[in-house]
């Protein structure tokens, strides 16, 4: 078999690891009833510089306190300059009042914790931006999709504390299965995705916008943020299985194990017993 129906047959495989259904929340996301945050009324790219660049560990506050005459939401009639500290900040608001977004928090932080125990990898991310997207031009129901993923961690020093949130140090990375998704069935390649210390956020949104442009009502949310748990194990086998993430002499087809599966089969060294051999 030659070499290019190998890297054939192996991209084919590669492609069967991607979830491109609609239950999947990175092309169709939902907040759950019980876990995950929505962050509201802050920007992504301050979140960015405190978390990722800066190093630092962020908070979570309430914009909703109970009362005799029920949930009544804090203002949000702020001044420029007032909205603007609130951007820079440590803490990150939610719409939640206080035993709600503790008992979130709490879910979440089981929960993640239960996926690393099980699967050894972090599922926790914070998703900034969203593509708001479209099956179809007569589909009424919009999808949206997460774009920059950040690995997070939620902590806490014990039972009475509050929980914090903090950037584990792994690989930031853009939305994969939406990428396969976007290039299957629409035929648009997502932009590239520049490093940590080089990615701006606005730019890279902006990016999107163009590369979508010809889609009826699609769009995309800038400030939309959210923290959730993001499956990844097999989108990281994907990319990892990427011809082109090799060298030439290092490729995955040219490995004698991948031929061996994928062409020729395993040599079984001979027997050295009959069956007339009494064992």
């Amino acid at each position: 078999m030659p070499q290019n129906a190998i890297a054939e047959k192996l991209d084919k495989a590669r492609k069967e690891l991607l979830d491109l259904g609609l239950r999947n929340p990175l092309l169709n996301y939902h907040t759950l009833k019980a876990r995950g945050l929505e962050i509201v009324r802050e920007q992504p790219v301050p979140i960015f510089c405190i978390l990722v660049r800066n190093g630092k560990t962020m908070s979570f506050i309430p914009t909703k306190e109970k009362s005799d005459e029920g949930l009544i939401e804090q203002p949000d009639e702020l001044t420029e300059e007032e909205k603007q500290v609130h951007y820079n900040d440590l803490r990150l608001q939610t719409p939640y009042d206080s035993a709600r977004l503790q008992s979130r928090l709490l879910t979440t932080y089981q929960t993640s914790r239960t996926f690393i125990e099980e699967q050894g990898v972090n599922a926790l991310y914070l998703a900034l931006g969203m593509l708001c997207w479209y099956d179809a031009d007569s589909s009424q129901e919009k999808r949206r999709a997460p774009l920059v993923l950040i690995p997070v961690e939620l902590e806490r020093a014990n039972t009475t504390e509050r929980f914090h949130l903090n950037y584990t140090g792994e690989e930031i990375g853009t939305n994969l299965s939406l990428a396969a998704k976007l290039k299957s069935e629409f035929g648009i390649d997502l932009p590239s995705f520049a490093d940590s210390d080089d990615l701006d956020l606005p730019t890279y949104f902006a990016a999107i916008e163009q590369a979508t442009e010809g889609q009826q009502r699609w769009s995309v949310e800038h400030e939309a943020i959210a923290l959730n748990l993001f499956s990844f194990a097999k989108f990281l086998m994907f990319r990892d299985l990427d011809e082109a993430m090799w060298s030439e002499d290092t490729k995955p087809s040219s490995h004698s194990l991948i031929k061996a599966l994928l062409q020729d089969g395993f040599c079984e060294p001979p027997l050295t017993i009959t069956e007339e051999d009494h064992l």
